[in-house]
């Protein structure tokens, strides 16, 4: 791995217990509701009114649609035509009995009357979202192959119609990544679930805050990076700092991390004024809530490294000895957190020029035991190719 990879280890590595921090849990998808939960009714229309084809009401294109398939029914003797109300009360009595074909089936004919309706209408999110817990509930019973066939069948349509998407998208496409991701590894091959996030990313980002985007849009910013997409990183970490803001205004410790990798995101884009005002406000938050060791250190290492990409060489030894001395202190520091400490001040001593001390340092952050996660692991192999180019080419121009 070239040098200028290594650059981009201050994203591919999370921060520490708190960089790392605990992502805010999607909240589980809601039960199969009532039908009167399923019927939220729209603007202008009575709530508790079920909605029928004799119903007499404005003339609008659905219910003329609606009025027509009663009448053909009615005149070919079949069974009389239901609307999107009573086809998802159905779906979820069935549902509840585990007759999953059923149910899809009933769900497919709700979402077909509601198709001209526009993306964003409350009605036809509804169904779409119970079409979504369909699918994680086929996942659950092991019904795995049908699960998949309704998820992507699911996904067709929000990229036909991404403000289709909503919480219920959400919550699928990350429920579907994991169990993908899962198989995968199983059966031994590597298998990125980045397009399928990002597709509920983008779709999501049509509809208001919540806990859930939050945490997926930090999934996929740091999954993106990792990938080398700078720019889904970037829109990321954005969305998600947008998000804590409104979620959790007063949860100054996350956003500190999230600035942090905000930082790490701008750096390997070379916006180096945007990446040092983010670390910059990370350290000042870090500082102003007493924050342990292990985040402050990494926060400071993490604007040394950006001062000695800017040049500023002799700031960056400064500050970076800083946090360096912290791993000799008497506060506990997180393995992860001086693996990432120790392989930046090398960085910004290699930048100086000082090419021993960097590879003393390079090896020094090897050396400390590994915490076990993807995270770390990704860091030391980035450790290994600077340090192994580090040790071959002494004498190479510094890497920009």
């Amino acid at each position: 791995m070239a040098v200028s990879t290594f650059l981009l280890l201050i994203g591919t590595a999370a921060g520490c217990t708190s960089l790392n921090y605990d992502e805010p849990a999607a909240t589980e998808t809601a039960a199969w509701p009532s039908t009167t939960q399923a019927a939220a009714p729209t603007e202008g229309t009575a709530p508790a009114t079920p909605t029928t084809p004799e119903t007499t009401r404005h003339a609008t294109p659905t219910r003329v649609r609606i009025s027509d398939q009663h009448n053909a029914a009615v005149a070919g003797g079949t069974e009389k035509a239901r609307s999107w109300r009573e086809l998802a009360s159905m779906a979820r009595e069935s549902a509840q009995k585990g007759e999953f074909e059923r149910a899809n089936e009933l769900l497919a004919q709700a979402a077909l009357q509601l198709k001209d309706l526009r993306p964003t209408n409350t009605q036809r999110r509804t169904v779409f979202g119970l079409r979504a817990r369909l699918a994680n509930d086929l996942a659950a019973f092991g019904k795995v192959e049908e699960a998949d066939a309704l998820a992507n069948q699911l996904f067709d349509e929000a990229r036909r119609e991404p403000a289709l998407g909503d919480a219920s998208l959400v919550a699928l496409a990350r429920a579907t990544a994991e169990r993908r991701a899962k198989a995968a590894r199983e059966a031994g091959r590597e298998e990125s679930q980045l397009p399928l996030l990002a597709l509920a990313f983008r779709a999501s980002q049509s509809g208001t805050a919540s806990r859930e985007r939050l945490g997926l849009a930090f999934e996929v910013s740091s999954q993106a990076l990792r990938a080398g997409d700078l720019e889904l990183a970037r829109d990321g970490i954005d969305q998600a700092i947008l998000d804590a803001q409104i979620i959790a205004p007063s949860d100054a410790m996350q956003a500190a991390a999230l600035k942090v990798y905000k930082a790490r995101i701008a750096l390997a884009q070379n916006d180096l004024p945007t990446a040092e005002a983010a670390a910059r406000t990370a350290v000042q938050i870090f500082e102003e809530q007493k924050a342990d060791g292990s985040n402050r250190g990494v926060a400071e290492a993490t604007l040394a490294q950006i001062l000695a990409e800017k040049g500023e060489h002799a700031r960056a030894l400064e500050l970076g000895r800083a946090a360096y001395a912290r791993l000799s202190g008497s506060e506990t520091i997180v393995p992860h957190a001086r693996r990432q400490i120790a392989s930046r001040f090398a960085r910004i001593e290699w930048l100086a020029g000082d090419l021993d001390a960097a590879g003393a340092h390079y090896r020094e952050a090897l050396a400390i035991p590994s915490d076990g996660t993807d995270l770390d692991d990704d860091l030391i192999k980035d450790i290994k190719a600077a340090l192994a180019q580090l040790e071959t080419s002494p004498g190479a121009p510094r890497p920009s």
